[in-house]
This record gives C-alpha cells, sequence and structure tokens, in this order.
C-alpha cells in the first residue's frame, strides 16, 4: 500500500474536517469516538468526555493479545474487526506486528476516519463497509482472532452472529460489551431488572449517533448470557480481563471484556 505523507497543516484540517462531518441533533459539534494523537499536538477531538474510555479497553486487549499470541505468529495471523469503527483497535494490532486485519464496519464516515488514521500510522488495513451480519454470512474466510468489541448489545440477535464468528474463528476472540445489571448502576439500569440466569435487557436507545446501533432497540447480555453465548458459538474458555484504573463503567462492571479461546488453544 502506498501511503500519502500529509504536511502539519493537511492534517490537522483533516482531523477538524472528519470530526465536523459527523455533527448532528446527537452531538452537534461532532467529533471522533478515539482520541488519536496524529503528532504535533493535533488529537482526535472525541465527541464527549466518556470517550476517554477508549484508549484504556484498547489497550486491555492489546496486552491480552500479547500474552497468548506470540510475536512470530502474528504476521501470518489473519484478524477480523467486526465493527471496527474508527480503525483505533485494528492499528493497535497492526503496531504489534499483525499483517493480515479485515475491519467490518458499515458506517462509511467511520470508514473514512479509520482509512485516514491508517494511512497515518501506515497500517495496512483492508476495510469492507458492511453489516457484520452481511460480512459473516458471505465471507468464507478463517480467521485466527477476532474482535467483536462494543456490538454485542447492539445486535437483535447474538446468537446467530456469534454461532458464525464461531464457525470462522479457530483460535480466539475478543469480545467487549456493555452488561445489564440486578441493581441500578452504569447505563440507568432499571431497579426491577434482577435475573439470576441467563438473560438479555431490552433497553431502548437512538440509533442517530455514529458509535450506536442500527436499531433503536438494544440487548444488554448480563454475565451468564455472555458465557452462555460464547459457549454455544464454540469458545470453551472465558478469561475477564481487567486492567489498571479502570474507567467508572468498567469499574462498576457495567461493562466487560472477555478473552474467549476456542479447545484447542486452551488445553
Amino acid at each position: 500500500m502506498n501511503f500519502k505523507t500529509l504536511s502539519i497543516e493537511e492534517t490537522r484540517e483533516e482531523v477538524m474536517r472528519l470530526a465536523k462531518a459527523a455533527a448532528g441533533e446527537w452531538c452537534t459539534g461532532g467529533g471522533w469516538q478515539f482520541p488519536f494523537d496524529f503528532g504535533n499536538g493535533i488529537i482526535a477531538p472525541t465527541y464527549t468526555e466518556i470517550q476517554s474510555m477508549h484508549i484504556w479497553r484498547r489497550q486491555v486487549m492489546l496486552d491480552a493479545i500479547e500474552n497468548v499470541i506470540p510475536e512470530g505468529e502474528r504476521k501470518d495471523m489473519p484478524v477480523l474487526d467486526l465493527g471496527g469503527g474508527e480503525g483505533a483497535m485494528a492499528i493497535g494490532l497492526w503496531q504489534i506486528g499483525f499483517r493480515d486485519i479485515t475491519l467490518v464496519e458499515v458506517r462509511e464516515l467511520n470508514i473514512d476516519k479509520a482509512r485516514f488514521a491508517a494511512n497515518h500510522f501506515k497500517a495496512n488495513i483492508n476495510f469492507n463497509n458492511s453489516t457484520a451480519d452481511e460480512f459473516l454470512k458471505e465471507d468464507k474466510k478463517e480467521y485466527g482472532l477476532t474482535l467483536f468489541m462494543g456490538l454485542l448489545y447492539h445486535l437483535l440477535d447474538p446468537f446467530g452472529i456469534l454461532t458464525r464468528i464461531g464457525k470462522c474463528t479457530s483460535k480466539y476472540m475478543v469480545m467487549e460489551t456493555a452488561l445489564a445489571l440486578p441493581k441500578l448502576k452504569g447505563f440507568r439500569n432499571r431497579g426491577d431488572y434482577a435475573p439470576s440466569e441467563a438473560a438479555f435487557y431490552m433497553r431502548f436507545d437512538s440509533a442517530g449517533s455514529h458509535t450506536a446501533g442500527l436499531s433503536d432497540l438494544e440487548l444488554w447480555p448480563n454475565i451468564a448470557a455472555i458465557d452462555l453465548l460464547a459457549k454455544h458459538a464454540g469458545f470453551e474458555k472465558l478469561a475477564y480481563l481487567s486492567g489498571e484504573n479502570p474507567p467508572k463503567d468498567f469499574a462498576s462492571n457495567s461493562r466487560t471484556i472477555v478473552l474467549a479461546s476456542k479447545k484447542q488453544v486452551s488445553d
């Protein structure tokens, strides 16, 4: 891939242009989801302060991957990043040695941001402008690692998607999601939501933002539902990840990150 070198001013202008392109009723000033540091004091302005949690979640994911996948195996291991947004996770994986990365994202503006960031950081990533469901139905490739971060609770067919992820993933999946809790925490879960077994909490939220799902209905799993979904998809070992100084949503267990492994890599 031929990377285009931009001047400092050209970089600054494009960062702000892409930020303003995201403006809407949900966020009148626009912005980015991930606060990319493009150097020379140019940091992508985020939609809200809560977006700073994405730095933490990316580092937790990268630390876990570095621990389980040796450096020598990364170059030739295909990676699938579903709902990859602006490319922060995929670029992070490129920077630690992965070279066969496919990012799937449905919103064209997010793809534009991801392409710009990938060019800046010289990451040769394959982009696919599609929904996760459409991509998984058509794609025949096998991946050693699949990222499924911040997408699960936006989907109305979690079992179908996880089944297809299980079929195309040979080793690892990193899944991050908001959680339904039995008490009033985090994202204002109802106080009477208190199932003791696997369950989902149905929640209404606007689909208007560039970080939301495509439906205004969301299905938030509890911990038991995550275990059931992952095992239904063929992942037999789950490790719930943690890191130092977690953002409030992770500290309160309103969100979680899971490293799921297939049998042949978990024995």
